[in-house]
């Protein structure tokens, strides 16, 4: 919670900087593995403003939290660097505490107004779209701030986005640059190619068991099976603990009765009205009077809409003829909510007095929610009601499981003493199986070392609405299969690769007779090969396989009248020739709608993000900064 409130205060700069800062100091190089500081440790001081060692924790670990979740599910935290972790962390407080005092000294400052703007803004203050000052108390207090204190935060965050702001806002675009991009993006080659397929020579390739025997054993990392276990289970679900619950008559009827009640509150009603604004007696006096008479010519039929357009002091409903909308009760003054609830459609209150003078009020339309009756609700009712006891039940039942799990050798005893049926997931690997198998946190617990080896029962944890707990009943170590059994499989992979090798070679004698400046037309003929002519394609063909295109925009640009030929295997192990016949480079005219202002953008935003490494890299020249290395030692580790 604490980085999304941080997150929120920070706009598109200050995630152009973080990107900066990890990008300039990421190749600083990184000695130590880093942990919680010591109190001997020296103080980490920036032109004397000291950055405390919980501080650059704290980034250390969100930075940590940030990679995790990069990682996926089931991450690997051995790829975990925390000694390029804690180096980020320190680097990016200097460089934040250089440019805060930059800022400063240059008389930047936000104003408490512009600070209750952003804060009024933050979607984690707001309950249904609207700042509510209690919702945001709660949120700082979770994320271990007091009200004042994120105030400094943010207007610190708000003061470094200003500075950063008059570099990244200053970027430009040359002509020149602009024409160089759009040169490169929409240049066009011509070319023609032939594919030597290998799958031609397939046939005629022979592969005798010498080379069976070689190729099994240079690659039998590719023949090995993998690690599986198969897993016995039990599982304890909240909807099995339904039929041990009941409900009465009685709390059906009440619960009923409560649904009625809170639906008849939520009824809508629309309502109009006519203001004469008033406080004063006198004023109030003429208000009712006039009022009243609007009222009398309304009982005689008049339009309301026009009388409101004529006489409302409110401006704003009165174009509208006087229409204020809907409210279930509370969105209006209290005399206001009670003439309107005693009247019935289209029909018009005498005049009502409240805090911003004589009202004429008219409602318009009344919208209820339909009651089912007792018996089309009864069955959801019954499940609603249920539902608590269930919820406590459960929590009892999961202890119970957890206990007896851990207390038994195997499941027979927590299946017999809670009534549950033990079942079997059949054989699986890390990657998961099928049914049971397929959710990660069954792969997770059935390979944990205690499970495995010691052969204990798993931990009780959670699958969705279910608690499960499992033991492994058959453990098969990953083994390399034996030849016999992959006997096929060896040949196939061995008859491909010669037959890749033929087409490789094949399509290197087309090359080598183009280079000498021979005619091949024959030679390709024969092999009942033809060229695929491509005019004027550019980066991104539809037409034309990806890899193919990517091989001709590296190849170099042919001397004037001549060529270019080249060659290369796609990932299929066809082959393919390549000659390239022209480049032409593309032009400004040549951009599509909107790309020219894309292209604009983002060499500005380069321009700019240079112009703030370049800014960042001064500060920190003639920073007099102290205690750095001294905050890279490590006492404890992150994990």
């Amino acid at each position: 919670m604490l980085q999304q409130i941080r997150d929120k205060t920070q706009g598109i700069i200050s995630k152009i900087l973080v990107g900066l800062l990890i990008a300039v100091f990421a190749l600083w190089g990184l000695d130590t593995i880093v942990g919680n500081f010591l109190v001997s440790t020296p103080k980490l001081t920036v032109n004397g403003d000291e950055i405390l060692s919980q501080e650059i924790d704290s980034v250390t670990q969100q930075k940590a939290q940030e990679v995790i979740a990069q990682l996926g599910e089931n991450p690997d935290l051995s790829l975990l660097d925390e000694t390029l972790l804690r180096e980020a962390a320190v680097n990016e407080l200097i460089q934040r505490t250089l440019l805060q005092q930059s800022a400063q000294s240059s008389g930047m400052g936000i104003s408490p107004a512009a600070i209750d703007v952003r804060i009024a803004q933050n979607q984690d203050f707001q309950v249904d779209g609207v700042f509510n000052a209690e919702r945001a108390n709660l949120v700082l207090q979770g994320a271990g701030y007091t009200p004042s204190g994120y105030r400094s935060v943010l207007a610190q965050d708000l003061l470094l986005n200003q500075q950063l702001a008059a570099y990244t806002a200053t970027g430009l675009s040359t002509p020149d640059q602009l024409a160089k991009l759009a040169s490169l993006v929409h240049q066009k080659r011509t070319l023609r190619y032939l594919t030597v397929t290998a799958g031609t020579f397939t046939d005629a390739v022979t592969v005798s068991e010498e080379e069976i025997t070689n190729y099994y054993d240079q690659n039998q990392a590719d023949f090995q099976q993998e690690e599986l276990v198969n897993i016995e289970y039990i599982e304890l679900s909240k909807e099995s603990l339904f039929v041990e619950v009941s409900v009465t008559e009685e709390q059906l009827q009440s619960a009923y009765q409560q649904e009625v009640a809170e639906y008849q509150a939520q009824t809508e009603r629309r309502a109009s009205h006519i203001l004469w604004e008033a406080t004063a007696d006198e004023e109030l006096a003429a208000a009712r009077t006039e009022a009243g008479a609007v009222k009398a010519r309304l009982d005689a039929g008049e339009d309301f809409a026009a009388l409101a357009a004529e006489f409302s002091d409110d401006t704003g409903s009165a174009q509208g003829g006087g229409d204020v909308g809907f409210t279930t009760g509370d969105s209006f003054v209290a005399p206001f909510e009670e003439a309107l609830r005693s009247l019935a459609v289209d029909q018009v209150s005498e005049p009502v007095q409240t805090e911003f003078g004589i009202h004429l009020i008219k409602l318009t339309e009344v919208s209820e929610t339909a009651i089912e009756s007792f018996e089309m609700r009864r069955a959801a009712l019954e499940r609603d009601l249920k539902q608590k006891e269930v919820d406590t039940l459960y929590i009892t039942r999961v202890e119970d499981l957890k206990n007896l799990a851990f207390e038994s050798p195997d499941l027979e005893a927590p299946a017999s003493r809670l009534n549950l049926v033990k079942q079997t997931s059949g054989l699986f690997g890390r990657n998961g199986g099928t049914g049971i198998a397929a959710e990660a946190a069954v792969q997770e617990a059935a390979f944990a070392t205690e499970v495995i080896e010691d052969g204990l029962n798993s931990e009780v944890f959670t699958l969705g609405d279910r608690s499960v707990v499992l033991r492994v009943i058959d453990h098969q170590p990953a083994q390399i299969k034996a030849l016999d059994v992959v006997r096929g499989e060896v040949e196939v992979a061995v008859r491909l690769d010669k037959a890749k090798t033929q087409a490789q070679a094949l399509g290197e004698s087309f090359i080598n007779g183009m280079k000498s400046g021979d005619n091949i037309d024959g030679l390709v003929a024969a092999q009942n090969l033809t060229w695929a002519q491509t005019d004027s394609i550019e980066r991104v063909t539809p037409t034309v396989n990806p890899e193919i295109i990517d091989r001709a925009f590296i190849m170099p640009r042919p001397a004037e009248g001549g060529t270019e030929v080249s060659g290369f295997s796609l990932s299929s192990g066809d082959y393919v020739v390549i000659e390239l016949q022209g480049v032409v480079d593309g032009t400004p005219a040549d951009l599509r709608e909107g790309e020219e202002q894309n292209m604009r953008n983002f060499l500005s935003q380069q321009a700019g993000s240079n112009d703030i490494s370049g800014y960042i890299l001064s500060l920190e020249a003639r920073a007099d900064i102290e205690g750095r290395e001294s905050q890279l030692q490590v006492q404890d580790p992150l994990l």
